[in-house]
């Protein structure tokens, strides 16, 4: 009776509304545990901060998620939904994310996760990517091969977008930008529990971002957070292509372009700094300051302003594609993105290093190191 009751847009904005609340909540708790047990994020040469600072945000993102969509998704008509069997892949990755924030693992570790992570939910809920559309005029695939591309799309998603959490806000901002986007299209498209997963995760990133702003009581998601979203973020994405693969109300041709489009600064931003580093003879992972926050801020922009202008560049570029490309041509769209991402990877070339000495023996100091020297100052004289 209690479904009859409350419709769909109502069920989801409660969510939004109860995610974001948890979040609130929990997160002080976990900021002062956190200092009490030491428990910190210690800055290095390639940290944007200079403060030890809590990194454990993501627990309170995994605690929303866990209690507000378990819940709510229930409540839709879709009755036949396996939703329930996101939350095994969930707990994986927040708990080799959470080792990794407190104790720092091996990467092959996370990797494994990740995989596992993967292959639980392919499995038990069948989300997986089962045409390519045409592209390499390629259109259904068989299962062995779908299970195979799924998987290296949910490590590749997750993967970039716990790289691009680099500055405050930014992991937040894209994430936001990208639960909108298919929360709207799976809410025309009339599959609820997705847009419930979709409005649930805008809350908690909403209550998280005002802290991970904040001066006082200043937080980061850490991998806890990351790992989840991103993995969240690439089933939204994987969904939105396999629901594409058969004619229905809200239908798009050339879905998975357009999927590429939504998570395009982050898959974009990884794939660059892979290929410069190879190219420099350096190992892709081999960790440096060249991703793409990184040279807006060294130009003298606040973490606030770099992230609000990369999460609007992205809304741009994913209201363009919708509107634009939404009827285009696999192969249009597909040719459209190569070129770009081109265009891209000869534009943003490697930056000036932070701090360096000329051959006339004059310093060039980077915008943010000089604010940084500027705040140490300051608070040392107060």
């Amino acid at each position: 009776m209690f479904n009859y009751l409350l419709a769909p847009a109502l069920i989801s904005l409660l969510a939004l509304v109860l995610s974001c609340i948890v979040t609130h909540i929990t997160i002080p708790v976990v900021i002062r545990v956190a200092r009490e047990k030491h428990l910190m994020d210690e800055p290095n040469n390639r940290s944007s901060h200079t403060q030890k600072t809590p990194s454990l945000g993501g627990i309170a993102i995994f605690a929303a998620l866990s209690i507000i969509f378990v819940l709510f998704s229930n409540l839709t008509l879709d009755q036949e939904s396996r939703s329930h069997l996101l939350l095994p892949s969930l707990i994986i990755l927040f708990f080799i994310g959470l080792k990794d924030d407190i104790l720092v693992i091996d990467p092959y570790k996370k990797l494994i996760a990740q995989l596992l992570a993967g292959g639980l939910l392919i499995w038990f809920t069948d989300i997986r990517i089962g045409s390519l559309f045409g592209i390499f005029d390629i259109y259904q695939i068989p299962y062995v091969v779908s299970f195979i591309i799924t998987l290296f799309v949910i490590v590749v998603v997750v993967n970039a977008y716990n790289l691009i959490d680099g500055i405050d806000g930014l992991a937040g901002g894209l994430g936001v930008v990208t639960c909108i986007t298919f929360g709207i299209y799976f809410y025309i498209a009339g599959l609820l529990w997705a847009t419930i997963l979709c409005t649930t995760l805008v809350g908690s990133l909403i209550s998280f971002m005002k802290y991970n702003f904040s001066q006082t009581q200043k937080i980061f998601m850490g991998d806890c957070g990351s790992l989840v979203i991103g993995f969240i973020l690439a089933l939204l994405a994987i969904k939105f292509i396999q629901i594409n693969e058969t004619q229905h109300i809200a239908y798009v041709g050339n879905a998975p372009t357009l999927a590429i489009t939504v998570l395009s600064i982050p898959l974009f931003d990884t794939l660059r700094l892979f290929i410069q580093r190879i190219a420099s003879g350096k190992g892709p992972f081999h960790p440096d300051r060249n991703h793409i926050h990184h040279f807006i801020i060294d130009r003298g922009f606040s973490h606030f302003q770099a992230s609000v202008i990369l999460s609007s560049t992205s809304a741009l570029i994913v209201a363009f594609s919708f509107f634009i490309l939404a009827q285009a041509s696999v192969i249009f769209s597909f040719l459209a993105l190569v070129t770009v991402f081109v265009a891209y990877l000869s534009l943003v070339k490697r930056k000036t290093p932070a701090i360096v000495k000329n051959t006339k023996g004059k310093v060039y100091i980077s915008p943010s190191i000089k604010r940084k020297i500027r705040r140490e100052t300051a608070s040392q004289l107060n």
